[in-house]
């Protein structure tokens, strides 16, 4: 290579080297203004002190207060309809032109005058009516009150004679019976020596076989007593011999199985203790992992522990634990019945030689209470001569009385000869009597049957005079406003029947105006009171009215949180049925940050605001927009109260060009 390409070189890289060192440089000094351009331009504003003037917000319909319902009594079909809803109505205006037509009701009057009708004709000849009353009511001649009343008086005079008559014949009887009872009772008191006579003997007789059952059942009762205490002592002396007869037969086993009888009892008492002891020191491990110490480990002490119930509780969720429990406690059972057995056995260990002679004792006594049982078994009663002799004096004062009674039965005869004569009287009295009460009753009957059917007449013209009123209101009839107002509703247009009992229309009356409800929070409620007045959207529109809130209740479908809020409206502009928004409030609060309405900010973590943060940088302050986490505590139509952690009057982005997210470059808007 030559000297002259070589210098060529050189100048190519040293030319290369300052366009690019000039590239650089450019770069370097207008990297900020690019980058600035490609930035989100952002609006921003003081957060500062300010004041909030809270207002609650709502839309609800408005309704008639009190409204008059038109209620139609007839099923009629509308020919045409005279008002419109809106329009106001004088009182009796018409509402609606009702079709010349028979109506339901009418249809019904005349049915049920057939009814009437027919229930009269068969009324008048039925069975129960005389021919007499069907000529009265036929012709219209029914009886007044007083003849009526004459002809009750009559037939109650004619029964009372009648029942006089019946009296004075039973106050004969009642005479003759009571002489016939008396001479009865002269009878009666000539034979009242024989018959106490009598009397006495049966008494004594009666003693006689009581003494006699009570002597039998005392030597029965003295028997049996004696039977069951033999019985008792035979029970209680084998009880006794099968004793012994068992720590006899335990100790001479004892004795047999060692050499020394006291050394092999020795160690059987041993055995049994240290086996007792082990299940209850089974069982305090069991008491400390339930968490119940078994403390009192004597027999009771133990029986109290495991049937206590915080054992139980302790081992609820321990069914292994609960399992050996309960096995380990029927094994220290059967470990405390092996003692003492043993115990007792080695009380009376050494003395059974003796024990057999106490044996031989007993079962010689049990011999000699057998005997005495069989003789007390074979004892017999023997009845003596008392009853015998109280049967025969009794059967002869018996024939002495019946001697007697036959003679006085004589003189009785004529006494009721003279009584079935005066029943005979009282009958015929009686038979008059009741003859007079079936004829009352007939008459009292053709009475009920005469005003049941004048009444059905009375009742036959009454509605002969209904149907022909309504056969009247059929022709050109309407139906007329009751009241003077605003027609709110409209049921039915022309062409449809009414229904009878039906709201036909709604009226609302002069001098009564509207309400409307809407539902707020209870910490809307809370910003406003009874007597505050409300505004009205578009106002322009409704120049006239006004409203005024009324009321504050429990929201019925959300009563833990929410309130309903009642406003009287009123104004000739206002219709039943309008939707209209109001804002109610009036009261201030100043707030230490508030910021505008347009920075608030919320995403599923919450609401919060954007602020700009200034960093220093070689080539200028740089701007980055930083979250922070707001509560808002209060707002109105431009501004939020905001609680947050701030310092006050730093930036907060109202608007930007483009999205801003937080962590990121923005420029400011100059």
């Amino acid at each position: 290579m030559n000297e002259k390409d070589t210098k060529k070189r050189r100048e190519w890289v040293k030319n290369a080297a300052i366009i690019f060192l000039t590239v650089m440089l450019i770069l370097t000094f207008f990297s900020n203004t690019i980058m600035n351009y490609s930035l989100p331009e952002v609006a921003t504003q003081y957060v500062q002190k300010g004041t909030i003037t809270a207002k609650v917000r709502g839309t609800g319909n408005v309704e008639a207060t009190d409204p008059y319902n038109v209620i139609v009594k007839e099923t009629r079909v509308i020919s045409a309809v005279a008002v419109k809803q809106g329009d106001t109505v004088e009182k009796d205006q018409i509402i609606y032109y009702l079709e010349d037509a028979e109506s339901d009701e009418l249809k019904k009057a005349e049915d049920e005058l057939e009814e009437l009708q027919l229930a009269y004709m068969k009324g008048l000849f039925g069975n129960n009516v005389s021919s007499d009353v069907v000529s009265k009511v036929a012709s219209g001649n029914t009886d007044g009150f007083t003849a009526l009343q004459t002809k009750v008086t009559d037939m109650q005079n004619r029964l009372e004679a009648a029942k006089e008559r019946v009296k004075e014949c039973q106050d004969n009887l009642d005479v003759l019976s009571l002489q016939s009872t008396v001479n009865t009772n002269n009878s009666t008191v000539n034979t009242i020596p024989e018959e106490n006579e009598v009397s006495n003997a049966t008494t004594k007789l009666e003693d006689a076989q009581t003494q006699e059952t009570n002597a039998q059942a005392a030597f029965e009762r003295e028997k049996t007593d004696k039977i069951t205490e033999i019985n008792n002592q035979i029970a209680e002396k084998k009880n006794q011999i099968s004793d012994l007869e068992t720590l006899i037969a335990n100790a001479q086993k004892m004795s047999s199985e060692s050499t020394s009888g006291t050394e092999s009892s020795s160690t059987a008492y041993d055995t049994a203790k240290a086996e007792l002891d082990a299940k209850i020191k089974a069982l305090k491990e069991i008491g400390d992992t339930a968490g119940y110490a078994l403390n009192d480990t004597t027999e009771s002490g133990i029986e109290t522990w495991y049937n206590s119930e915080q054992l139980w509780n302790g081992l609820q969720d321990k069914p292994e634990e609960q399992k050996e429990c309960q096995a380990t406690y029927g094994e220290y059972r059967v470990a405390v019945d092996n003692y003492n057995n043993i115990v007792s056995t080695l009380k009376d260990y050494g003395s059974h030689q003796g024990q057999l002679e106490r044996l031989e004792a007993l079962k010689d006594e049990l011999t000699a209470l057998e005997s005495k049982l069989a003789k007390v078994n074979g004892m017999s009663y023997t009845p003596g001569d008392s009853v015998e002799e109280a049967k025969k004096r009794l059967n002869e004062a018996t024939m002495v009385l019946d001697e007697k009674t036959d003679a006085n039965k004589q003189t009785s005869v004529a006494y009721q000869n003279q009584i079935a004569n005066a029943e005979a009287a009282l009958k015929t009295a009686q038979a008059v009597y009741d003859l007079l009460k079936e004829e009352q009753t007939v008459m009292l009957s053709d009475i009920n049957a005469e005003l049941d059917l004048a009444k059905a007449s009375k009742d036959i013209a009454e509605k002969e005079e209904e149907i022909a009123k309504l056969k009247e209101k059929s022709m050109r009839a309407a139906i007329k406003a009751p009241v003077a107002g605003t027609i709110v509703s409209l049921t039915y247009v022309a062409g449809e029947t009414t229904k009878p009992e039906e709201t036909a229309a709604v009226i609302q009356v002069d001098g009564k105006g509207f309400t409307l409800t809407i539902s707020v929070t209870n910490e809307q409620a809370k910003k406003v009171q009874v007597g505050d007045v409300a505004e009205l959207q578009n106002s322009w529109y409704y120049e006239d009215a006004q409203v005024i809130l009324s009321a504050i209740k429990a929201d019925p479908d959300n009563p833990g949180q929410k309130k309903l809020l009642v406003f009287n409206v009123t104004g000739a502009s206002i219709q039943n049925g309008q939707a209209l928004s109001v804002s109610v409030g009036q009261r201030s609060s100043e707030y230490e940050f508030v910021v505008p309405n347009s920075a608030m900010r919320e995403d599923n973590n919450g609401k919060f605001i954007l602020i700009v943060e200034s960093k220093s940088s070689p080539l200028g302050n740089r701007y980055i927009a930083t979250r922070v986490d707001v509560e808002v505590l209060a707002s109105d139509d431009n501004n939020t109260a905001i609680s947050a952690p701030l310092y006050g009057y730093e930036y907060v982005i109202t608007t930007s060009t483009k999205p801003v997210e937080a962590g990121k470059q923005v420029r400011l808007n100059e």
